[in-house]
């Protein structure tokens, strides 16, 4: 109910003042992200990238033996679930051993969410953070501050590859909702001074909005995008098919939080004259991966290990996932939904990490309004889901989505308001909503599952 109110507040303010409420915001999440280890982790990670194929696995044999120790006798159902399958976590030497191990589902956190907290950890101490729910089922992940230092350096560490810094100004086409969908007019954009950022309002993408964003884009030099594919993706096809250019290049696009074709990544590198870059990775931090300058996915050994499953004799493997760092609440042999590529040979970047040469994530559907708006990112709305096994929105016609949903026992008509109110906020009002509650929700014939699907043409 507070924050209804502060958000309330916010969409009533002058452009000005929500200027000023977003840079409170965002001193708020860069006192939370670089503060502590975050510099001295960049510094470490920048030397380690650099390591021999045998310091590599030295390091993460460690690790791992580590992770599951530690799992085991201080996280409850991790010694609850080993006990039950008979395992011997003394016989794990190595990440050869993992296949002894049991795949974790998200369905298993999900049932058990405060099972996952390690009780060496005060959990009212740790930060939590929403997952966005792109697997169909969102998750709370509880991570201690050293956990959320080291995973921005994590990121860092990629973007840095490519001559960027912290103190690099971005555009961000981000979830995060800077203007109400009421406010029809320019600026559809927002500032946060603290991080020299500025949050592009993706939901306002559109014909009608196309030109003032490409005089703002002129008007100002950003040394990167940042973002979801799809949404730069919609800005870029806008700009080609009206015939316009933009002239303030940046550095270079970075891709993040959904999946990018081929044909998205070489539409929006031609229409923005920038190389494009993907990171891979999740809010669980259980495993990341970053593009080098050689365009091969680097796992990021230092925090960890990526195996791979590869599932009827396709090229794309299937990714389990173990990480150890965030000890608070570690995930270990997690099928986190995703696929990718893997090269048995080293990258001739010179670095000696594992290589994936792509990364077949979840590429989502657009959502179409009654307008023309192509809305991207929809799947954060599904974070917001309570109560639920499995969660997709789904779009048949133009005029309906509907929320299919698997509840759990406790699912009741207060669990809709908050998925009717946040889909309202991105598209306004004139979309009908339909709900639906289903057993399962139907998957590819590979098991993946998509979170926004949409019928239309």
């Amino acid at each position: 109910m507070a924050k209804k109110k502060t958000e309330k507040l916010y969409h009533r303010l002058p452009y000005p003042l929500q200027n000023i409420s977003v840079s409170l915001y965002g001193l708020k999440l860069r006192r939370q992200r670089y503060g502590g280890i975050f510099q001295t982790s960049l510094e470490s990670l920048k030397r380690s990238e650099w390591q021999s194929r045998k310091e590599i696995l030295h390091y993460q044999n460690e690790n791992v033996v580590r992770i599951i120790n530690h799992a085991y006798e201080t996280v409850p159902f991790y010694k609850k679930w080993y006990d039950e399958y008979g395992v011997n976590v003394k016989q794990i030497q190595s990440i050869e051993d993992l296949k002894q191990l049991p795949v974790l589902k998200k369905e298993h956190i999900v049932r058990n969410p405060d099972q996952f907290i390690s009780t060496l950890y005060n959990k009212n101490k740790l930060i939590s953070t929403l997952t966005s729910g792109t697997t169909g089922t969102p998750l709370k992940v509880y991570q201690t501050k050293e956990s959320i230092h080291f995973q921005w350096a994590v990121f860092w560490r990629a973007r840095a590859r490519f001559g960027l810094n912290i103190h690099d100004r971005q555009l961000m086409f981000g979830a995060r909702i800077p203007m109400s969908q009421v406010h029809q007019n320019p600026p559809y954009w927002r500032h946060d001074y603290f991080n020299n950022r500025v949050y592009i309002s993706t939901n306002h993408i559109s014909e009608k909005t196309v030109l003032p964003i490409i005089d703002y884009l002129n008007s100002n030099h950003f040394d990167f995008f940042a973002g979801y594919p799809s949404a730069i993706f919609q800005l870029a096809r806008l700009i080609r098919e009206m015939d316009q250019r933009i002239y303030n290049r940046p550095k270079i696009i970075v891709f993040g939080s959904d999946a990018v074709s081929t044909h998205q990544s070489e539409l929006i590198g031609k229409v923005f004259g920038a190389p494009v870059t993907e990171f891979y990775g999740m809010v669980e931090f259980a495993g990341t991966m970053a593009q080098c300058e050689k365009k091969c996915f680097h796992v990021d050994h230092e925090h960890c290990y990526i195996e791979h499953k590869q599932i009827d004799n396709s090229e794309s493997h299937k990714l389990i996932l173990t990480g150890w760092g965030n000890r608070a609440m570690p995930f270990i042999r997690y099928d986190v939904g995703d696929y990718g590529t893997p090269v048995d040979s080293n990258c001739t970047c010179g670095r000696e990490s594992p290589v994936f040469s792509s990364i077949d994530g979840r590429m989502e559907d657009f959502i179409t309004t009654p307008d023309g708006r192509k809305l991207t990112g929809m799947n954060q709305v599904l974070k917001y889901a309570t109560n639920v096994l499995e969660i997709q929105l789904q779009q048949k016609n133009i005029h309906e989505v509907e929320f299919n949903i698997v509840p759990d026992k406790s699912f009741d008509e207060h669990d809709k308001m908050p998925l009717i109110t946040e889909f309202r906020k991105r598209t306004g009002d004139h979309i009908r909503i339909k709900f639906n509650i289903v057993k399962e929700i139907e998957k590819s014939a590979k098991g993946k599952f998509k979170a926004v699907i949409s019928d239309l043409d």
